[in-house]
C-alpha cells in the first residue's frame, strides 16, 4: 500500500466518481480507476460499490476512510514541525 494509493482512495470518496476525482488530482480517470483497483486487490475487498450514479463506498471501504483519513491527517501534521535546534546549528 502507497501513499498514493490513500490519498487518491480519499479523493474518490470526496469526489464520488473516479472521472471527478482524476481532474481533482489533474490525473487521468484510468490513473485512478487502476490506482484503486490496485489497493483494492492489495486489501483484498473492495472499497466502492459502483453504480451508474456514482460510488458508495462498502462497510470496508469505510473502516479504511477512517484510516486513511488518520494517516494522511498526520503525514500533513509532519511537513509542519519545525525543528529550530537544527536551524540554530546551521
Amino acid at each position: 500500500m502507497t501513499f498514493q494509493q490513500l490519498q487518491y482512495f480519499l479523493e474518490v470518496q470526496k469526489a464520488g466518481t473516479f472521472s471527478q476525482a482524476a481532474k481533482n488530482l489533474f490525473v487521468t480517470t484510468s490513473s485512478v480507476s487502476i490506482t484503486i483497483g490496485n489497493l483494492e486487490k492489495e486489501l483484498g475487498y473492495p472499497l466502492f460499490i459502483r453504480t451508474p450514479k456514482g460510488l458508495t463506498l462498502t462497510a470496508n471501504g469505510k473502516k479504511v476512510l477512517d484510516h486513511a483519513s488518520h494517516i494522511c491527517e498526520q503525514y500533513r501534521q509532519l511537513g509542519h514541525i519545525q525543528d529550530n535546534s537544527y536551524s540554530a546549528l546551521h
